[in-house]
Parts: structure tokens; C-alpha cells; sequence
């Protein structure tokens, strides 16, 4: 909540400045009398010179601000106070205004209109007084309100020639004030802290040199896992084609073709008497019944391979 104050009032003074600039480009002749709070804006017309007051409240540019002309006029625009309150450039205001632009119809018009009388036989002298009246009160009230400025009331006439003569004196009087010895203060305070942070952080810098070197050793352990899981998975997947229900039902079929080519061979010969019978029986029947073994084992197998296909695994 308290950032999201400090940013809508960030973007209010932001706001505010940038109208306040407006209303300097597109006119003359703009006195500020009380900073970012009022304005002045002196202009002729046939009525005399005149001045156009802009006071702008705490909420400007979200809130219109107020317009007064003086001396005071006659015109439809004014009411009897003097304040501009039926410029259609004023009642519509809204944040997307430009002050600038408001404030420039306003004294356009006044400077064009030939009718324009001062209300009451009012004179256009006045004004100027009062706003340098204004001025110095405003002035005066800044003062009393400074404390360097109490702080070199107390001094006699002498003491203030003297710090004017004397640069050291001048300095130290400085040093001596509240205000000065407050920043010094803050200064001192601000710099234990940027001490402090960077000592924790020299502190830290050890810690984190060792965690670096535990991560660097994890990463060689990892890149090692890395490999032989990489060499597991390629022997995996060889072996997963080797022993595949396919791959077996291949290799059933080439046992038993090799075991036939095998009985084969050994009835030539013993068809040309290279070996007797009891032997020959021994061998033949041994080599044929693996072949039908492995005929037998393949024929199962494939069997079961055709349900699972249509079983639709």
C-alpha cells in the first residue's frame, strides 16, 4: 500500500509539472508566486493591463484549478468575486487538459473583446501592487519560518562583519547549524550503514567462494551421470531391439533353419560312411529335435504376437 501511494504521488507531481510547463509555452509574461501552488499571467487589453490568477489546489491536474482576473472585470466569463467560472476551457477540465492551452483562450479572449470594462470603475494599478505585496509577505513568512535566519538575527552587527571578513569563522557558524548538523548527521549515519553493508558482504564472500566450488564439483558429477546415463541408455536401446518378441521370433527362425542345414550335413555323411549308426542316430536325432524345438517355440510365439495385434496391444 505505501509504494502504491508513493508511485500515484510520483505521478502527481510529474503531472503537475508538466502542465505548470504548458502554461509557460503558450504564454507570456507567466510570475510565479508561490512555487507549483500560484501563478500570474499579465496581459493588455482595452480595459488596461490585467492579471490572470491560477491557484492550483493539491489535487491539480486531477482536480480544475481556480482562475481569478484582477482588477476585477465585467464580463460574462466572471462572476462578482472575480473569479472566471463559466470559460467553457475551465468547466470542462480534466486531467487531460492542457493548462497551457485554457489559460491562452482566457486571455485571448479577454484581449479581443472591444466591450470589456473594469467592474465598479475599478482602476488597473492596483494589481501590480498587490502581487509585489503578496510577494514580499510570502517572502517574509519564508523567513520567519527559517531557522538559519533566526540563527543570524541574534548576531550583533559586529559578529556579522565578522563572519562576512572571516572565512573561518564563516565556516564554522555554518557547521553550527541545525540544519547543517542535521545533513552531518545523516551523512554519518548513511555511511556507517554503507560500512556495515559492505562488511556483511565481505563477510559473505567466503561462503559463497565454497558454494561455488560445491556447485562446480555437483556439475562435474552431474556431466559424469550425464554420460553414463548415456551409454546405459544406447545399450538400452540395443538391447531392447535384441530382445524385442520380434527380434526373438527372427532368431527362433535362424536357430532352426542353421539346426536343419546342421542334420542335413550330418545324414551326407552318413550316407557316404563317414560315420556309423549309433552315432549318426545319437547326432541326427539330437540336432533334429532342437530344430523342432525352435520351429515349435516360434510357431507359439508368432501365434501369440497375432492375438496381441489384434487385441490391439
Amino acid at each position: 500500500m505505501l509504494s502504491t501511494n508513493l508511485y500515484n504521488n510520483i505521478e502527481l507531481a510529474r503531472k503537475r509539472e508538466q502542465q505548470i510547463d504548458t502554461l509557460k509555452v503558450f504564454n507570456e509574461n507567466v510570475t510565479e508566486i508561490s512555487f507549483d501552488k500560484e501563478y500570474s499571467v499579465e496581459f493588455p487589453t482595452k480595459a488596461g493591463n490585467l492579471s490572470l490568477i491560477i491557484e492550483l489546489g493539491s489535487r491539480f491536474p486531477f482536480e480544475k484549478p481556480t482562475m481569478k482576473i484582477c482588477p476585477r472585470i465585467t464580463h460574462k466569463w466572471v462572476d462578482t468575486t472575480g473569479e472566471i467560472v463559466l470559460a467553457p476551457g475551465l468547466m470542462n477540465y480534466t486531467i487531460h487538459s492542457d493548462l497551457g492551452r485554457v489559460v491562452q483562450v482566457i486571455r485571448r479572449e479577454f484581449e479581443l473583446d472591444q466591450s470589456l470594462t473594469l467592474a465598479n470603475g475599478g482602476n488597473n494599478n492596483g494589481f501590480s501592487g498587490n502581487i509585489a505585496i503578496g510577494s514580499a509577505k510570502n517572502a517574509i513568512t519564508s523567513l520567519s519560518n527559517d531557522v538559519e535566519f533566526f540563527s543570524l538575527a541574534k548576531l550583533t552587527p559586529a559578529e556579522l562583519l565578522r563572519l562576512n571578513n572571516n572565512v573561518d569563522c564563516l565556516d564554522e557558524f555554518i557547521s553550527e547549524l541545525p540544519s547543517i548538523e542535521a545533513s552531518n548527521k545523516n551523512i554519518e549515519n548513511t555511511i556507517t550503514k554503507i560500512m556495515d553493508l559492505a562488511n556483511s558482504n565481505m563477510s559473505k564472500e567466503e561462503p559463497i567462494h565454497n558454494l561455488r566450488l560445491e556447485i562446480s564439483k555437483q556439475l562435474e558429477t552431474i556431466e559424469t551421470y550425464q554420460k553414463s546415463y548415456a551409454g546405459l541408455s544406447t545399450k538400452y536401446v540395443k538391447l531392447s531391439e535384441k530382445y524385442s518378441p520380434q527380434s526373438i521370433s527372427d532368431n527362433l527362425k535362424k536357430a532352426a533353419l542353421k539346426c536343419d542345414e546342421e542334420s542335413e550335413r550330418i545324414a551326407e555323411q552318413f550316407l557316404n560312411g563317414d560315420l556309423d549308426c549309433d552315432k549318426f542316430l545319437q547326432v541326427y536325432v539330437k540336432s533334429r529335435t532342437v530344430s523342432y524345438t525352435r520351429k515349435a517355440k516360434e510357431d507359439r510365439l508368432n501365434y501369440q504376437l497375432k492375438q496381441l495385434k489384434e487385441a490391439g496391444f
